[in-house]
């Protein structure tokens, strides 16, 4: 009983609060959650129309006969390669991605990202893109842009602020935009 008293105490009903009163609550601090979870698919799957294949295929078929004509097997036989990854990349469906942001650090799929390793942050949410961009310090993987699927964004940026990570805004890579409106 005595337990619930206390937690009475500590209560701020904030629809009591006038206008004055604002000012003084407005100092409360906002705490954020100690980790997120969530799952999403590692990018959007969208399904292509035969004609996508078919335009595709077009194209590549009359650079590969442009450099076959051209005597430039080497370039056909790269292309053709190029062709191949690219179809299976296309056709591929998205792996699901198991995300946790704690105290600790971010970890995807059971890979930990330290918080140490992280340069800066930015939550890039322009609906329908909702995406974690993560710049860190390795000079291989520089970027790494998580979707945040079902997480609220507002609560991936404020575990992320709590834990000292500066937010830096980032804009997606021509290539990026590129990628989405072709259907990747």
């Amino acid at each position: 009983m005595l337990i619930m008293e206390q937690e009475k105490n500590n209560v701020v009903d904030l629809r009591n609060i006038s206008g004055t009163d604002q000012k003084e609550s407005a100092s409360i601090p906002v705490l954020a959650p100690q980790k997120i979870e969530w799952s999403t698919p590692e990018y959007e799957h969208l399904e292509k129309e035969f004609q996508w294949f078919l335009t595709a295929g077009i194209i590549t078929f009359g650079i590969i006969m442009s450099l076959i004509i051209l005597k430039n097997i080497f370039g056909a036989a790269t292309i053709t390669l190029f062709a191949i990854i690219f179809y299976i990349y296309t056709t591929r469906k998205p792996e699901t991605l198991s995300i946790v942001i704690d105290g600790k650090g971010i970890s995807v799929n059971n890979k930990p990202v330290p918080y140490s390793s992280i340069t800066s942050f930015w939550v890039l949410y322009e609906p329908p893109i909702k995406d974690l961009i993560i710049i860190r310090k390795e000079h291989f993987v520089p970027k790494t842009i998580i979707p945040l699927g079902t997480a609220n964004p507002v609560e991936v940026r404020s575990i992320l602020l709590t834990n000292a990570i500066k937010e830096k805004e980032e804009e997606e890579s021509l290539t990026d935009i590129l990628a989405r409106r072709a259907g990747f």
